[in-house]
């Protein structure tokens, strides 16, 4: 599928010590993340929150285009090929980190330099739990550059305080308020960590399961059934609607017909402009095992295959520059749905409650973060993430009973540890 090009074509001038011809561009592909695709029109208002970096850039660089063009999931490693033996491979990427350690396992992107001097000045400035997401065998495959997360979304008029636990979120059903939930992970994974089942999914979806004692499987089996008997109690609650995913859930927080639901960070502007001063946005209910284990993605620069010496350098230092701790604020203020990747980057939480609640999204994620901890690529998602949400779904409606749930989850771990 072609990409549908965004021309932010800006002249731009040349690195110190670089002579660069007139006109001079870098490409760049933003791939959205595959849950938000039915937002695409919203994503590439989104996306426009790089024009605080692309005027910087501009301001530095006067004499050099970027051109900005999008790119749906489906179809990209096709695109991608096609583009490379033609010699037109996008400059820069930017996509989720599972993604870029997918491409760079297929040879579609180059790791990213980390004898440079540039690269290995920019490595220090994130912290080494982002950095693991992208380290792999053949190098980094990308450099994280702001991350996403998982929140509770409520409709003001209807709630006037988020529920803060597991318990209080289905008495808010049980009162007569409709309450969303959906079996993909933005839906539904971060009640994992709130029942202590998180620890165990981690495994089968990063495939990185080892073999572990009876009494250790013992444990797993409880922490599942746990989990488990609880989402099949949830959907006995009249009052809990099963979406079939992010767009139905927000869809039905907009149009009044849920009052609490899960909700990705991207969502955000989206839904300030539908539902105005009616939108309101917490941290997502702990349980009895600990926090949420809320959604995250780390969205990531990664370098493309043919640029030459000159374009990687203006490459590199566009990159660098989106790091700059000034950049990184004025992004953040701006949208409001996303968190540096700069470590030294402070978050303005007495001044905003939407970034506080991120930050809590944050510390959440960092307390309970197995699942999204350890870098696994795009592939490994796409084959075992359907086989667990029809499982849970199955579980959910009553065709599974939670037992054996908890046993055909226990089989995807143990065929994860023997072919890793």
């Amino acid at each position: 599928m072609a990409p549908a090009s965004l021309a932010l074509l800006m002249p731009l001038q040349g690195c110190a010590g670089i002579p660069l011809q007139p006109r001079q561009t870098l490409h760049v592909l933003v791939v959205p993340t595959e849950q938000m695709e039915w937002m695409q029109k919203d994503l590439i208002e989104a996306r426009q929150t790089m024009a605080p970096l692309l005027k910087a850039f501009h301001r530095l660089q006067p004499g050099v285009g970027i051109q900005v063009s999008f790119q749906n999931h489906a179809g990209l490693g096709a695109m991608l090929r096609n583009s490379s033996r033609r010699g037109l491979a996008p400059d820069l990427l930017v996509m989720r980190a599972p993604q870029a350690v997918s491409l760079l396992h297929h040879g579609l992107i180059d790791p990213l330099p980390i004898r440079d001097s540039t690269v290995r000045s920019l490595l220090g400035l994130i912290p080494d739990r982002d950095l693991r997401r992208v380290r792999t065998d053949r190098g980094l495959a990308g450099l994280p550059w702001f991350n996403e997360f998982t929140l509770a979304c409520y409709d003001r008029r209807r709630l006037q305080q988020p529920p803060t636990t597991l318990t209080e979120l289905l008495a808010l059903a049980a009162s007569g308020r409709n309450v969303g939930l959906s079996v993909d992970p933005i839906g539904l994974w971060w009640t994992a960590g709130a029942l202590g089942a998180e620890s165990v999914i981690a495994p089968i979806i990063t495939g990185s399961g080892g073999s572990d004692t009876p009494a250790a499987q013992q444990q797993q089996r409880a922490r599942l059934s746990r989990w488990l008997t609880w989402l099949r109690q949830a959907a006995l609650q009249s009052r809990i609607e099963i979406a079939s995913g992010t767009r139905e859930l927000t869809h039905g927080l907009e149009s009044g017909q849920l009052a609490w639901i899960p909700c990705f960070s991207l969502t955000l502007n989206r839904l300030d402009r539908t539902m105005g001063p009616r939108l309101g946005v917490a941290p997502l209910p702990g349980g009895p095992a600990g926090p949420a284990s809320p959604f995250s993605t780390t969205e990531v620069w990664a370098l493309g295959r043919n640029s030459s010496q000159a374009q990687r350098r203006l490459a590199l230092q566009l990159v660098a520059l989106s790091l700059d701790p000034l950049i990184q604020r004025e992004m953040m203020l701006v949208t409001k749905t996303l968190l540096p990747a700069n470590q030294y980057v402070p978050i303005p939480l007495a001044s905003s409650g939407r970034l506080a609640a991120l930050e809590s999204a944050n510390r959440q994620f960092q307390t309970v973060n197995a699942l999204f901890s350890m870098p696994f690529s795009l592939n490994r998602v796409e084959q075992v993430l359907p086989r667990i949400e029809r499982l849970i779904m199955d579980v959910m409606v009553g065709i599974t009973p939670p037992r054996q749930g908890v046993e055909q989850l226990m089989e995807l771990k143990s065929h994860s540890a023997r072919t890793r």
